[in-house]
């Protein structure tokens, strides 16, 4: 065999290795990315799921998933960037679910996801992201406290403006031993959440 045909049989040979590893790359990252897809929207419907009032939340959120809509930003929800809303609906039942973001916490955002039914009453508060203290702030969290909870069943008119802050300001909600400044940014977040609804959505889902 000459030289020449060593070399380009080398080529040949490199150039085809190239091609199968290039093809396992892009089928695993197809994979990967598929798997990474489906954990996130198991995820997604898990937190909804927590939202909902107790006539749907034994329903698998997929099963009374109506859609997703649009929330321009910014908003008094809070985002610098359009987000999706989602509607949930089985028999006489809708609520709507919308993210919600904070940046008054104490060590910066504070995301959570409020519902609302169609009543205007909160069904459920729950926190999805957070760097509250350890020990302090991260009592907003369901799996720390029962504090989230305080939200359900309230509307925009279950307070005066002034009950919407913690005890020690005046108002209506426990504060944490050592901690103000967290559960004040969720209050004033789920205040703001109310206010929007009642300003862009009310009217719409009354007619569901």
């Amino acid at each position: 065999m000459t030289p020449q045909h060593a070399m380009r049989r080398g080529a040949l040979a490199l150039g085809l290795f190239a091609l199968v590893t290039a093809g396992s790359v892009t089928l695993t990252r197809a994979v990967t990315a598929e798997r990474i897809a489906a954990h996130q929207l198991a995820y997604q419907h898990r937190q909804l799921q927590e939202v909902l009032p107790g006539s749907l939340d034994t329903a698998p959120v997929q099963t009374v998933l109506e859609g997703t809509f649009s929330l321009p930003a910014p908003s008094l929800l809070g985002h610098r960037m359009p987000q999706e809303g989602w509607r949930v609906q089985q028999g006489g039942d809708a609520v709507t679910i919308l993210p919600v973001v904070t940046r008054q916490g104490y060590n910066g955002e504070i995301r959570l996801l409020v519902a609302i039914d169609q009543s205007g009453e909160i069904t459920g508060v729950r926190v999805t992201h957070h760097q509250e203290t350890p020990g302090l702030g991260d009592d907003i969290e369901r799996s720390r406290s029962d504090w989230i909870t305080s939200f359900d069943g309230l509307s925009l008119q279950s307070l005066s403006p002034s009950g919407w802050a913690v005890r020690k300001e005046g108002g209506d909600f426990d504060s944490f031993t050592g901690a103000t400044i967290t559960p004040r940014a969720v209050i004033n977040a789920v205040h703001d959440t109310l206010r929007y609804y009642h300003q862009q959505l009310a009217r719409q889902d009354s007619a569901l």
